[in-house]
């Protein structure tokens, strides 16, 4: 098995390669004329489009290849056949077909142009006329199959752990999802969302062992907050603001796990005029609201 700087030197060479031919490998334009989610769901045989995203696989040989693009919003499939004579997009080629098999890898990211199609294994696909390299990769990914399976290197390369593991990206747009869906539900009861400092003179709100760091204009050492604006969002009260609330960092410098680090993301509200029982029914309210919102 070649190592990751020999796959790394085939795929330079490959770059050099385009470059020979005039053909930036790392274009700042992007013509694409969908995003893969709007094909899938709105799909039209027939239609010319324009996509752009990076290859996720390459199968078969000979005249026809079959590639899987994702863009972050789906993945579909394309479609390449030698016998159509495909042309590559700004730079004039003798074989663009050829071109893309001698170098394009897995990771790239393209942009194609061709019709919407069904193959006869009943597969939506897109029949490659045109391609463009928009981003040579220099490095190879993991692939979707077996992902990165060290756990270290997972939490170090979490892009890559993104990028490979279906579960991952998941989890991360249903965080994204939350965190909306709390936001919207508290703007919706009247609260205010507000931000507080971070760092602060003395740490106030909980018991923890806090960051420490030094202020170098003032001349006086600070501290990165251990709650979300507790006593801050006191304050604001006290200012005349009966509903306010904040999503945001803390930092505690103890204890950590694969499901606990220093560094963590708040929510905290402040509530004039409401006593324990209506804090406790305001929050019953929005988890119900999350569960069927998000899960």
């Amino acid at each position: 098995m070649a190592t990751e700087k020999e796959l790394k030197e085939v795929r330079i060479e490959k770059r050099i390669q385009l470059e020979s031919l005039g053909i930036n490998p790392y274009p700042s334009k992007c013509n694409k004329t969908h995003d893969l989610i709007d094909v899938i769901e709105s799909f039209k045989e027939g239609e010319e489009v324009t996509l752009a995203g990076r290859i996720m696989s390459l199968r078969g040989q000979g005249a026809i290849m079959f590639s899987d693009l994702y863009d972050g919003t789906g993945k579909f499939q394309i479609v390449l056949k030698e016998d159509v004579g495909i042309t590559y997009n700004d730079v004039e080629v003798e074989d663009g077909f050829q071109l893309l098999k001698d170098t394009v890898d897995m990771g790239d990211f393209i942009e194609v142009t061709g019709k919407l199609f069904i193959t006869q294994r009943g597969a939506e696909s897109v029949e490659v006329k045109s391609w463009r390299m928009l981003s040579k990769a220099i490095l190879p990914i993991p692939t979707e199959h077996f992902g990165i399976k060290d756990d270290d290197e997972r939490y170090r390369k979490r892009y890559l752990d993104i990028l490979s593991n279906l579960e991952v990206r998941e989890m991360l747009e249903k965080k994204s999802k939350f965190w909306k869906v709390m936001r919207d539900f508290m703007e919706g009861k009247g609260f205010m969302e507000v931000e507080t400092p971070t760092l602060e003179v003395t740490t106030g709100g909980a018991e923890a062992r806090p960051f420490k760091t030094h202020h170098n204009d003032f001349d006086m050492d600070v501290y990165l907050r251990i709650s979300v604006g507790e006593l801050w969002q006191k304050r604001l009260m006290a200012a005349g603001l009966p509903k306010t609330f904040e999503i945001g960092k803390a930092y505690r410098n103890e204890g950590s796990s694969t499901e606990h680090l220093q560094e963590f993301t708040n929510m905290e509200f402040y509530w004039a005029y409401a006593n324990y029982k209506d804090g406790m029914n305001l929050v019953k309210e929005m988890y119900r609201k999350i569960a069927t919102d998000v899960f």
